[in-house]
């Protein structure tokens, strides 16, 4: 099973690994420029530059070392990559669970725009209602089958 928190740290991993990349770039540009104002044969490169060049190195390896196969669907095996992919419905676009801090929501997560709690996304053998679950019993799976009609 795919830990969540895995998920989520590898992607502000990869966010701060794409803006390292841009400063590293950044600073590059910097140095070669003042080389080329002073008609200089070398380009000296600023101690920021070696230090955000380590930085972006072992976040990759940070990325490389968590990276894991997506899990099997095995119907055989415990429910645990189903009740993953359930856990993560209610996240919003930006991968955050509804109520949790979303710097692109604009402070906390407003959840999955197509899943409201109380929604039906489904229906059980015997025409059962299974609906989204408020936060706080998501984990119960008495509350994805919501109140019947």
């Amino acid at each position: 099973m795919t830990d969540p928190t895995v998920t989520d740290l590898r992607r502000e991993l990869e966010k701060a690994r794409l803006a390292l990349i841009d400063a590293q770039t950044h600073l590059s540009a910097h140095a070669q420029a003042n080389a080329a104002l002073h008609c200089a044969s070398e380009v000296f490169y600023s101690p920021l530059h070696a230090k955000v060049t380590a930085a972006i190195q072992g976040v990759e390896h940070a990325l490389a070392r968590t990276d894991r196969p997506l899990p099997t669907l095995d119907p055989q095996s415990s429910d645990g990559p189903w009740a993953a992919l359930v856990a993560d419905l209610d996240r919003c676009e930006h991968g955050r669970h509804e109520g949790d801090d979303c710097g692109s929501c604009e402070g906390r997560s407003h959840g999955n725009p197509h899943l409201r709690p109380g929604a039906v996304i489904g229906y059980g053998l015997r025409g059962n209602r299974i609906v989204m679950p408020d936060r706080d019993h998501k984990h119960d799976p008495a509350a994805w089958r919501g109140k019947q009609p």
